[in-house]
């Protein structure tokens, strides 16, 4: 295995919906990460987008189906070098990697994506037993915040759940849907209180134009990569995190916000 240490720049939780125009999704999701390459990662910064599909939604299986590569615009997709990665190519140039992930709804109607493999794991599920299905099959488990999900009986769940399991059993997700007038959530104060390790991504919606948004909230760490095994680095590095990850980028602005989550519950996608 030739790893070096190298600056991951990652989107943690990106949908590639339906909708969406996949080149331009691809290409905000470079662009916006590749604002905040450091001296110490220069040329050997990788750029990652977690995916994190619901039931509904199969972008990695479509690629990985025929074996061969898809073309968007000036992008090429590729499955592989290893399970669960997706190398982007622009000219031959490798750009960064898509890594296959879950998004799982489980019987209290709590979000919990699994990161880093394409697993099978059905909605409705207890969030005990989501979180045990996910690591049973290799994935690393968030439980993800959203937007009205974290109070009430559904607080309670989150706050039981992570004073009773051990910090390193899932990670918690926070998303830049969070808009910028809203603080860190008790729940996520007490969970990085525990020794819980917190990541970011942008989790765009549903909606025409969501692409832009790719990108634009995520993390960034030093460690070890695997050229060879992207995936595994990838899960490799969420199961045993180094120190923790820097947040990058911006959440949504009040206005922004409240737009995009009018357009999204009234369900007016154009």
């Amino acid at each position: 295995m030739a790893t070096a240490l190298t600056q991951f720049i990652i989107d943690g939780h990106l949908h590639l919906y339906p909708r969406y125009d996949v080149a331009r999704a691809i290409n905000c999701l470079l662009d916006n990460l590749g604002k905040f390459t450091s001296p110490s990662g220069g040329a050997s910064a990788v750029f990652m987008g977690l995916l994190a599909e619901s039931q509904s939604c199969r972008f990695y299986q479509e690629i990985l189906k025929d074996g061969k590569a898809c073309q968007y615009g000036p992008f090429t997709l590729v499955a592989g070098p290893d399970a669960g990665a997706i190398t982007l190519l622009k000219h031959d140039q490798i750009m960064g990697y898509l890594i296959a992930g879950r998004q799982i709804v489980t019987a209290e109607k709590l979000e919990i994506l699994a990161l880093g493999m394409d697993v099978s794991v059905k909605n409705g599920l207890s969030a005990e037993d989501t979180l045990k299905a996910i690591r049973a099959q290799d994935a690393v488990p968030v439980l993800s915040w959203s937007p009205g999900k974290w109070f009430f009986s559904r607080g309670k769940r989150i706050r039981a759940l992570i004073e009773t399991q051990a910090a390193g059993s899932f990670l918690i997700g926070d998303t830049g849907l969070r808009p910028t007038f809203w603080p860190l959530p008790s729940l996520m104060k007490m969970a990085s209180r525990r020794g819980y390790t917190i990541i970011g991504g942008s989790d765009p919606l549903p909606l025409a134009g969501e692409e832009c948004w790719i990108g634009t909230y995520g993390m960034t760490v030093m460690a070890e990569f695997d050229r060879e095994k992207p995936a595994e680095s990838l899960r490799r590095l969420l199961a045993n995190p180094p120190p923790p990850f820097t947040p990058i980028g911006h959440r949504t602005p009040p206005f922004a916000f409240f737009s995009r989550w009018i357009r999204n519950q009234s369900g007016l996608t154009n």
